[in-house]
Parts: structure tokens; C-alpha cells; sequence
């Protein structure tokens, strides 16, 4: 955990847009971005839907390996990879929500030049990178920071507790990789403001599609930068709650 006066930037949803991922890079550095001092936050999602996830991963690890200190959230999609990796989970329609191949799978084989068949061609690196190397969640003293979301009236010390006593675990983990409309219409005070990705605003609830979640509780940082919807990649700069917003390209 770090003090108050330490800065935090947190990037939303990538989904393998990495000219994007650069782009807002940019502007973070532009906006006083230091990565040796200063944190980041990547709020998980790296792969799937978009063209060049293995570039995406590429570039994570890079940064993963000079910056230490940087945070790197487990996604939903990591989550579906994962099990497309060691189960070899088909398509089945009842199921259709968990299956990487229909969720964006494609496009990521395509990134790495190999077919269904070949997934062992997949850059051991990046595995162990994307399934041992991030995180469930990350916190500081004003903010904590999960890719899908939190259970609505658990605390979050009840919830940290919880996980180390593998106590509900399940339950737990299914919310901060999968949560959503529970979660983000939830008014209650985790102590902390949520700052969460996974779900991107609507055109009829939470604001406009496309820009940041905004609450008293909590921000969304899901710009839904991937196609089809082509719209922003969004981090924010904490305490301050600045805003960077990177059209897709």
C-alpha cells in the first residue's frame, strides 16, 4: 500500500489495441507521467477483439520488467484464456460468455500467427506474465482497483479476509473479474472509491458510451476502445481524478 501523497495512474481496458495503448502512453507522459516514481495501473483485459494482443502483451511485460513497482490487474478475458489454455474449453452456446474463441479469441490467435491447434506455440513468457503475474486486485489508502467489481455490502477488509481463508472464494473472485450492473447501480461506501473496468458506460445508464463511469463511489475506466465498438482507451491520474482518453485509430 502507498501514502496518500504518492500519484497512481490507472489505464482501463486494452483488448489488444496497442497503437492506442501508445498513443495514450504519450499522454500520460505529456500530463507529468514519471515511471520510476510514479505508479500504474492496468485494470486487466490486455487481449481479445482487438488486432495485435500479442504486441499488447509484449509491451506489458517490457514495462512489467523496468517498472517493478507497476500494477498489473487480472481480467475476465485473462480468466477465459486461461481456461481455453489448459481445458480446451469448445464453443457451446450455453456457455457462450466464458469461451475465448467467441469472445475475441480469435483475433488474439491471429495476433500470434497460429491456429487453434498450435495454442502450445504461445509464448511461454506471456503466460506465466498474464496468469502469475497480475494481481486480483490492488489498493492505497483512497482507492482500490479491480477489474470487474466488488460485492455490493462486503466490506473490503471482509473481503480480503475471505480470500485468504478461501472462504467464498468464488463467489469473491467471480465479482472482481465478472461484476456488473449490481455492482456499478450499488451506492454503498467500501471506504474506498472503486476504480474498476470490465464494463463500459451505456448509451441509457451511467453516462455516455464510450467516456468514463463516473459516482460518488466509484469510476469505470472502460472506454470500449475494441471493435466493434471503436470508441476510447481511457486511464485517469490520481488524486487528482484527471482524465486521458485516447480515440481508437
Amino acid at each position: 500500500m502507498i501514502k496518500n501523497n504518492n500519484k497512481v495512474w490507472a489505464v482501463g481496458d486494452i483488448h489488444g489495441c496497442y497503437q492506442e495503448l501508445m498513443a495514450l502512453y504519450e499522454q500520460l507522459l505529456v500530463g507529468g507521467l514519471n515511471p520510476e516514481k510514479h505508479i500504474v495501473v492496468f485494470i486487466g483485459d490486455y487481449m481479445d477483439r482487438g488486432s495485435e494482443s500479442k504486441k499488447v502483451i509484449d509491451q506489458l511485460i517490457k514495462w512489467h520488467k523496468h517498472y517493478p513497482h507497476w500494477i498489473f490487474l487480472y481480467g475476465n478475458h485473462e480468466d477465459i484464456f486461461r481456461n481455453w489454455i489448459e481445458n480446451g474449453q469448445k464453443y457451446e452456446e450455453s456457455q457462450r460468455w466464458s469461451c475465448f474463441l467467441y469472445n475475441g479469441g480469435v483475433e488474439t490467435l491471429k495476433s500470434y500467427k497460429i491456429q487453434e491447434a498450435v495454442k502450445s506455440l504461445i509464448p511461454k513468457e506471456h503466460l506465466n506474465f498474464l496468469f502469475n503475474e497480475t494481481k486480483l486486485f490492488y489498493e492505497t489508502d483512497k482507492y482500490i482497483f479491480v477489474h470487474g467489481g466488488l460485492l455490493p455490502n462486503v466490506s473490503i477488509k471482509d473481503t480480503k479476509y475471505s480470500l485468504k481463508k478461501k472462504e467464498n472464494k468464488e463467489t469473491i473472485t467471480n465479482a472482481m473479474l465478472w461484476a456488473r450492473d449490481d455492482f456499478i447501480d450499488d451506492e454503498y461506501d467500501w471506504g474506498k472509491k472503486v476504480i474498476f473496468g470490465h464494463t463500459p458506460a451505456s448509451k441509457s445508464r451511467w453516462g455516455k458510451f464510450g467516456d468514463p463511469i463516473l459516482m460518488k463511489n466509484k469510476i469505470g475506466l472502460d472506454g470500449a476502445i475494441c471493435p466493434p465498438a471503436c470508441k476510447n482507451l481511457i486511464a485517469v491520474e490520481l488524486p487528482e481524478e484527471r482524465f486521458y482518453i485516447q480515440q481508437h485509430l
